[in-house]
């Protein structure tokens, strides 16, 4: 029994057409030059491909600039921020362990915490 496609594995709507034509245009080409040329339109495609996606980038975030919403900084988003602080939160705490993650040493040295001797422990002797 033949496995029946679904929306998400099925091409869109006009992939065979596009295909056809690029191949039959292909099919024109003289045979030593075909390889070269095929890789060439390839390559024009994809260039062509990545800037209309940038084109469609750009305007977007004019958009936004221009409705008033800022714009999000290169590489930052809201959701990275919590795992930021969830990665500081989890760091070496050792010098050697710093070291070797390539953190900075701190500039002040920690200070050790002083434990009082409990009342009882004192040295002081009491004459009976």
């Amino acid at each position: 029994m033949a496995i029946q496609a679904t929306a998400g594995t099925r091409a869109p709507r006009g992939t065979k057409i596009l295909a056809q034509a690029f191949f039959e245009a292909a099919d024109g080409i003289p045979e030593p030059q075909r390889d070269a040329v095929v890789k060439a339109a390839l390559a024009a495609i994809r260039d062509q491909l990545k800037d209309a996606r940038e084109k469609a980038k750009v305007t977007k975030a004019k958009a936004k600039v221009k409705a008033g919403k800022a714009a999000p900084a290169a590489g930052r988003s809201k959701v990275a921020a919590p795992a930021a602080k969830k990665q500081r939160a989890v760091a070496p705490k050792s010098k050697t362990a710093r070291a070797k993650a390539g953190a900075k040493p701190s500039a002040k040295p920690r200070r050790k915490a002083s434990v009082k001797p409990a009342p009882e422990a004192t040295s002081e002797t009491t004459a009976d």
